[in-house]
């Protein structure tokens, strides 16, 4: 029998991001899509009539609905901020989609003001809560390729028109690093289950002045390295691979894909043995995310466990160090 109460849901942002989490939401039984918002109120009823969502309104109307219990964030990164935290003020838990906001003053003061108000506040780092990845942890923690030593991870491909606004323009917090650089750290993080001591970074600006290509390389305190590349307009590989005393791991499509490889050795060159494990994450991968937040929730719990708040202020603040050295600001910062 399900015991879950059902959760009444909110979107903030009538975008590509927001379709598809409206489909995620639709296939969780215990969940109900009760509105959407957008400051285009043709593009709100279009999206209600889609969805089959009872109420197409505005962002004061939404957040002051008192039959939504949790907000999700879907509007460009330059607005998660003061979008999350008008439905913080209305008594709203939250999932605010990645990046979390543009730096981490703005994370912080989220943060606090959640725990103030007893909420429930995430980010929407989908990839976190694939079944494909969480096995990949457990496969790392539990030393199946010894001492993990070397991380490499690209991810790059040329954006379309439907996303070039978002990730080109400086006034929407445009740049490779908060869109797509962000997966790939919380993705190295996350494996590792600890934060970088040393980081070193390098970009090149595009002519509208964002982040176009960037590498970024860390240190961790076990003395992990990680090697990052990504870019908006080049076309890479998408691959994680991860180097073990005593083996390595190839991972394709890192950020969505359901199968690894495990290539094991005792130490020398000599491959012992190779295991391709496949998972069969569903295809709509946000809804794993939804089910964390329902049971958070339902449970009483204030943040996750796999995402938890104090490790999201920490991967803005290293965006934020990166930014600096490279004197990368936003018009608005």
């Amino acid at each position: 029998m399900n015991k879950n109460k059902t959760l009444k849901w909110g979107i903030i942002g009538a975008g590509i991001i927001g379709h598809k989490m409206a489909e995620a939401l639709n296939i969780n039984p215990d969940c109900h899509l009760h509105a959407v918002a957008s400051k285009s109120a043709t593009k709100a009823k279009q999206f209600a009539d889609e969805h089959n969502i009872e109420n197409a309104c505005t962002y004061q109307e939404i957040v002051s609905d008192n039959e939504i219990d949790i907000i999700y964030v879907a509007t460009t990164h330059n607005f998660h901020y003061e979008n999350t935290k008008l439905a913080l003020e209305h008594g709203k838990h939250v999932l605010v989609e990645k990046a979390f906001t543009v730096n981490a003053k703005e994370a912080k003061e989220l943060v606090g003001l959640a725990r103030k108000n007893n909420l429930f506040l995430m980010e929407a780092m989908w990839t976190r809560f694939l079944p494909s990845l969480r096995n990949l942890k457990n496969v790392i923690q539990n030393h199946e390729i010894g001492e993990v030593k070397n991380l490499n991870i690209s991810f790059g491909g040329f954006v379309g028109p439907e996303y070039e606004k978002r990730l080109t323009e400086p006034d929407l917090a445009g740049g490779v690093t908060l869109d797509m650089g962000i997966y790939p750290i919380s993705v190295v993080c996350f494996l590792l289950g600890e934060l970088p001591t040393e980081i070193k970074s390098m970009t090149r600006f595009s002519d509208l002045g964002v982040d176009e290509i960037s590498n970024y390389m860390f240190r961790f305190p076990s003395g992990c390295f990680a090697n990052i590349s990504t870019s908006y307009n080049l076309k890479m590989r998408n691959q994680a691979e991860i180097y073990g005393s005593r083996g390595y791991i190839e991972f394709p499509e890192f950020h969505k894909g359901d199968r690894f490889t495990i290539f094991e050795h005792d130490g020398t060159n000599e491959i012992k043995d190779v295991k391709k494990v496949v998972e069969n994450n569903h295809e709509n991968g946000f809804i794993y995310q939804v089910e964390e937040v329902v049971n958070c929730i339902n449970n009483g719990k204030q943040e996750s466990d796999i995402i938890p708040l104090d490790e999201t202020v920490a991967i803005m603040e290293i965006m934020d160090k990166m930014r600096d050295e490279w004197g990368f600001k936003y018009p608005f910062e």
